[in-house]
């Protein structure tokens, strides 16, 4: 196979998904959503009265990224080793760009419920947060591409057993 032909470094950018090295999260593109999905966001997203209506789908990409990258680090014993294998591991990239996109559906169908508050001030009533959040907060097939066992690894994303650490020199080293 020659150079032109290889397979592409990981993690890698394309017009779907773009790795944000600040965050090191994947995050998708408003152009793969609208040829991936069929959503513009541009159009679906209400931007009246936003201070930078330009950077609004940007903005609910990144947080729909973070929320699927939280849900899967919330349980986990090794945090550094879980971004590690997200962000390098060839076959997790599908599962991410799953995850991502279902999440996505999931936040325009049902809104963030993670920023809801549990507050009704006109009536003077509070919910439990929790039970208002809890496990509604993440899309069912997030939840469900979480619990897959990975290939050649053994264990799933939700694994809350002992993981093996970075290897020496390679946390965050190009991810």
């Amino acid at each position: 196979m020659n150079e032109q032909q290889s397979s592409p470094k990981f993690p890698h950018d394309d017009e779907i998904m773009k790795y944000d090295y600040q965050s090191h999260r994947y995050v998708l593109t408003s152009s793969g959503v609208l040829s991936q999905l069929g959503e513009d966001l541009d159009v679906i997203l209400n931007s009246t009265g936003d201070a930078n209506p330009g950077t609004l789908a940007d903005r609910v990409l990144r947080r729909v990224s973070q929320t699927v990258y939280m849900y899967l680090y919330r349980d986990t014993p090794n945090e550094q080793w879980l971004e590690y294998i997200l962000a390098t591991y060839p076959p997790l990239r599908e599962w991410v760009q799953d995850m991502l996109q279902a999440q996505l559906l999931y936040m325009l169908a049902n809104g963030d419920i993670g920023l809801y508050s549990g507050v009704n001030v006109a009536k003077g009533q509070a919910m439990d947060v929790e039970a208002l959040r809890g496990r509604a907060r993440i899309a069912p097939e997030v939840e469900d591409i979480a619990m897959r066992i990975i290939p050649q690894l053994g264990y799933c994303l939700k694994y809350v057993g002992f993981l093996p650490s970075v290897p020496c020199g390679l946390y965050r080293r190009g991810y």
